[in-house]
């Protein structure tokens, strides 16, 4: 069953502009076909199309289920903002591997420094619906080096890919933590000082293999292993 973000009135769900249009004129749905509504929360909306008009679609809510593919735990991607496209591919595919948001931030080697809001937006709710999850992640702007570090505070445990450690570290212990951090370089990785600044946070550095892995290779490798071993 397709899924459309919209926003709720009484016991229907309007959808309007782009998803009204992807009903209307792509898919070509018809009043009476079913759809899931969706509105950025934890919940999946059964719906009946019930009106479609050039602004809107209507649709009344038939029957409300938490939707299971949202994430069991808070994992946080810090990422140091990559070029355009890598970024555009990391957003989608730690999505789909249960990212609740994403941090993007400047590091000593980081050339791109902002991404199009708009066109993350999108690419975030395309991803969403892709993999059935109902709630939005969210993309923060781009934060400095130290406000990144600042927030690693937060959490019950940082692991950070740095491809110049050599000690293994047992990330099956990741079952007994709620709020996990993970932190990636750029293309460029992290300057001595940096991943010095980072270890100082109390950060536990994992290594990812012998091999060196492009940035965003690197961030999915890493919501992999997390994902699987958090439980999540």
């Amino acid at each position: 069953m397709k899924r459309f973000f919209g926003n709720k009135q009484g016991d229907n769900i309007i959808f309007e502009e782009g998803e009204a249009q992807h009903i209307r004129q792509v898919l070509r749905m018809q009043v009476g076909d079913k759809l899931i509504g969706l509105l950025n929360d934890e919940n999946n909306y059964y719906c009946t199309i019930t009106e479609i008009t050039k602004q809107k679609v209507v649709a009344v809510i038939d029957e409300v289920k938490t939707c299971p593919a949202n994430p069991q735990k808070e994992i946080v991607l810090m990422q140091a903002m990559p070029k355009r496209e890598y970024f555009e591919n990391i957003v989608t595919k730690t999505i789909e591997l249960g990212v609740s948001s994403i941090v993007p931030f400047i590091s000593r080697w980081t050339v791109n420094h902002e991404y199009k809001k708009e066109r993350i937006n999108t690419i975030v709710a395309t991803a969403c619906k892709q993999c059935e999850r109902s709630k939005l992640v969210e993309v923060t702007g781009v934060v400095k080096f130290n406000d990144m570090l600042a927030k690693l505070k937060e959490f019950d445990v940082v692991l950070f890919a740095n491809e110049k450690e050599t000690k293994d570290f047992n990330l099956t212990a990741l079952k007994s933590y709620n709020k996990i951090a993970i932190v990636v370089g750029c293309e460029g990785g992290f300057a001595e000082d940096e991943i010095e600044a980072i270890k100082l946070t109390g950060a536990t550095s994992v290594s990812l293999g012998k091999r060196i892995l492009r940035c965003d290779t690197a961030t999915v490798a890493m919501m992999s292993v997390v994902n699987i071993l958090s439980g999540n």
